[in-house]
């Protein structure tokens, strides 16, 4: 069984809420798992496809297209990548 697998929710959510701080450049105390991505946080496609793009080196999952409308919170996309990452 590998790492990811392993991981518990909490530390998959924290996990994501790095990289996207990285991904972002805000501090990680900044982002709060209910915050709007988009109009809260600023993300815009460019740095979307970045952290979808990071989430898939990290954790070898790859967030189908017709999924990504349904992502707005750090919330919604670490329970997508939760999903995700269980199915392999």
């Amino acid at each position: 069984m590998n790492d990811e697998l392993r991981m518990t929710n909490d530390e998959l959510r924290n996990d994501i809420r790095k990289l996207v701080a990285k991904i972002i450049k805000l501090p990680e105390e900044k982002i709060t798992f209910e915050a709007d991505l988009f109009s809260d946080l600023g993300v815009d496609s460019l740095s979307a496809v970045a952290i979808f793009a990071a989430l898939d080196k990290q954790y070898g999952i790859e967030v189908p297209e017709e999924r990504l409308k349904n992502i707005r919170t750090l919330n919604d996309l670490a329970g997508l990548a939760a999903r995700l990452i269980g199915r392999r």
